[in-house]
């Protein structure tokens, strides 16, 4: 019955969502800037939302969205080659191995959402 999900995010700055999603490799499926601001990003199979809310922080956020893959360490690699710091607003961090039988990395975009990728360990 129920077919996918996509989660709904706060964009403080549309402009440098769509830079920063764009550079991750999601397509730009559309935009209104009409009625408050929305953008509909899509990759593969992933699809995210952002409804423009200009006092969103970053620092404050607690949004996060839990994506599979089949190949992490490749996502990882593609996203790693965007020079990501490891702190402050985007980062990266892995991939790695996590004792719940995950193989993740994590992203921390610039309005502090958590985009945590991770693919089952064979096993």
């Amino acid at each position: 019955m129920l077919l996918s999900t996509c989660a709904i995010l706060p964009s403080a700055d549309m402009d440098r969502t769509v830079a920063f999603y764009k550079k991750l490799g999601f397509d730009l499926q559309g935009r209104w800037d009409d009625f408050g601001g929305y953008l509909i990003f899509v990759m593969d199979k992933v699809e995210l939302h952002f409804a423009h809310d200009p006092d969103h922080k970053a620092d404050t956020s607690d949004h996060a969205v839990y994506i599979r893959s089949d190949d992490v360490d490749g996502f990882g690699e593609a996203v790693a080659a965007l020079g990501l710091s490891d702190k402050g607003f985007p980062r990266m961090d892995g991939p790695e191995d996590r004792p719940w039988g995950m193989r993740e990395l994590h992203i921390l975009d610039p309005d502090g959402h958590l985009l945590r990728v991770g693919q089952y360990l064979d096993g």
